[in-house]
């Protein structure tokens, strides 16, 4: 059963993609990206668009642009620009520190007890996965290999970088906070045993990998990358954020998360998705030649901005 979910899952996503690789082909005069420093020249005649000079991403991009998202990250997440947002997140984990026991057990009864709920939820979990997120990468870059798409290339090695970086990060701050998951928790609330020795944290790592969620953290980066790849497709945010609020929810009532487990977690993804897609430029050309583009903003916090031309 859990197999045959597993290949009805891919299936399905290999077909989404080739479906928004269709739409977003329907109309190619509407949007179009081009790499940072890469050049693209539109000749726009009617309904058909040349696109010339168009230089495609490199396979070693996930491993080389890394240092570059951490100082990006860094630079930004640490600004005193910043200082509001890290505050609230703060407050926010605290708040639902104070309530996890409470919060949990009704999913973990649920999931103790019910086998339709218990065996949906460690499905549902393994879509927050690193295996499922490279499926999805492959799935990217096999369409984008096939039908000559350099988007849908580029895609897809960007959903890999957001996987090392969001990976790498997640796991530097499970080994410096150290808590307790619901699974092992000694306490209500899951206590929290800051730089654990290495060798206790391998033998067992329920006692110290709960904070924060690496699941959730590089399903957050993963799907604003694709967000920010295909702005047209007006439906990937609001099916990948449920998506996602169901992995918080499968993972919590297999006993692997508390809920305060989740803020930091989002806002690491988040930010390496808008540092990694942020490399990218929209634009948009219409018979009245005017165009327009978004990029990330830091100058005020993480943000985004807007340019207008006509």
């Amino acid at each position: 059963m859990k197999q045959k979910l597993r290949a009805i899952y891919i299936l399905f996503f290999i077909g989404t993609v080739y479906l928004v690789n269709l739409s977003a082909q329907e109309d190619p005069s509407l949007f179009l990206f081009q790499l940072e420093n890469h050049p693209i020249t539109l000749q726009q005649n009617r309904s058909v668009l040349k696109i010339e000079n168009m230089n495609t991403s490199n396979w070693h991009d996930p491993i080389t642009k890394l240092p570059n998202d951490f100082y990006s990250l860094g630079q930004n997440a640490f600004s005193t620009n910043s200082i509001r947002t890290i505050g609230e997140l703060t407050i926010l984990t605290g708040l639902l520190i104070s309530i996890d026991h409470e919060t949990i057990e009704p999913f973990r009864s649920n999931y103790k007890t019910s086998p339709t709920i218990h065996e949906w939820s460690k499905n549902i979990s393994w879509l927050g996965g690193g295996e499922f997120h490279l499926i999805m990468a492959s799935a990217f870059g096999g369409v984008g290999l096939v039908l000559g798409d350099n988007r849908a290339v580029r895609t897809a090695l960007q959903i890999v970088e957001a996987e090392l970086a969001t990976g790498v990060t997640v796991q530097i701050l499970k080994r410096i906070s150290g808590r307790e998951s619901p699974q092992s928790a000694s306490h209500f609330h899951g206590l929290f045993r800051p730089f654990p020795n290495m060798n206790d944290y391998s033998n067992n790592e329920t006692k110290y990998y709960s904070f924060p969620s690496g699941h959730v953290s590089t399903s957050v980066a993963v799907l604003t990358v694709i967000a920010d790849n295909y702005p047209e497709i007006s439906w990937i945010k609001p099916v990948g954020y449920s998506a996602i609020g169901l992995i918080g929810i499968s993972l919590v009532a297999r006993g692997w998360h508390w809920f305060s487990d989740y803020p930091l977690a989002v806002a690491i993804g988040y930010m390496f998705g808008k540092v990694i897609s942020g490399r990218n430029t929209l634009i948009q050309d219409d018979e009245g030649n005017s165009s327009w583009s978004i990029y990330p903003d830091y100058k005020n916090g993480l943000g985004v901005g807007f340019a207008y031309q006509f």
